[in-house]
């Protein structure tokens, strides 16, 4: 092949990709329109803004990038994406779930998924989940594992939480006290139960649910009820 024909095709090549090049940045397939779905805590506007891509080339889209820029969200878990050529792109989010909050200041909150892990601070709380006390916390960073010095007693709660999620009871629950794991308090409206230890958690959630609906007025009383023996004991109810 002369050198005059390799420098045809290689110039036709140059064009060709030129115009393909064009084709794919032009307005025709930039993206205008970002649907969003799976989103609990975060807004939409939060993601198209973190994503940073409307009027760029759905085509070159680089998912990797923005899946990058997406996790710093530390509320994301997973994240997946769909082109709708021309000009839409889809994303679909999998928050984290909460666990439990901790006020580490008055009026400054600390979220929790189920690992323990930090996953936003802000000043109130996003949904109905127990306040987790008796945790002394010396220093936290978002995104990190909370520093406590008895991690038992995080696995304790989240056991519990899972439980009281469960059985429909976790939009009642006020706060979870696991200052003495073996006394761990739950405070539902203004009745604290002791439900001792991690044993029996099951048996104690549903004799807890059992207390409540056998008590009128439950969410108007002011009691201390011990569930550290249940299943040994009948529970101790002393009104205040």
């Amino acid at each position: 092949m002369s050198i005059r024909r390799r420098l045809e095709i290689f110039g036709a090549v140059v064009v060709t990709v030129l115009v393909i090049f064009l084709i794919l940045i032009s307005p025709l397939f930039q993206i205008t329109q970002i649907n969003v779905d799976g989103l609990i805590h975060i807004s939409t506007e939060e993601v198209i803004g973190r994503l940073d891509v409307l009027g760029t080339s759905l085509p070159l889209f680089n998912s990797f990038s923005a899946r990058r820029r997406l996790m710093n969200n530390f509320m994301i878990g997973e994240v997946s994406f769909h082109r709708q050529f021309p000009r839409t792109l889809y994303v679909l989010i999998v928050e984290r779930r909460l666990t439990a909050f901790v006020e580490h200041m008055p009026g400054s909150f600390l979220y929790l998924d189920n690992t323990g892990r930090i996953m936003e601070v802000r000043n109130y709380m996003a949904e109905p989940l127990p306040i987790l006390e008796g945790i002394p916390i010396t220093h936290f960073q978002v995104g990190e594992m909370l520093q406590v010095p008895d991690t038992v007693a995080f696995g304790v709660v989240v056991h519990y939480t899972h439980l009281l999620r469960t059985h429909g009871l976790i939009e009642r629950v006020r706060s979870v006290n696991v200052r003495d794991t073996s006394n761990i308090r739950i405070l539902i409206y203004n009745i604290e139960f002791n439900v001792g230890g991690e044993e029996s958690a099951d048996e104690k959630i549903r004799t807890i649910i059992a207390i409540l609906d056998a008590l009128p007025n439950a969410d108007t009383i002011r009691a201390d009820v011990d569930l550290s023996e249940v299943g040994q004991f009948y529970p101790l109810i002393i009104l205040r």
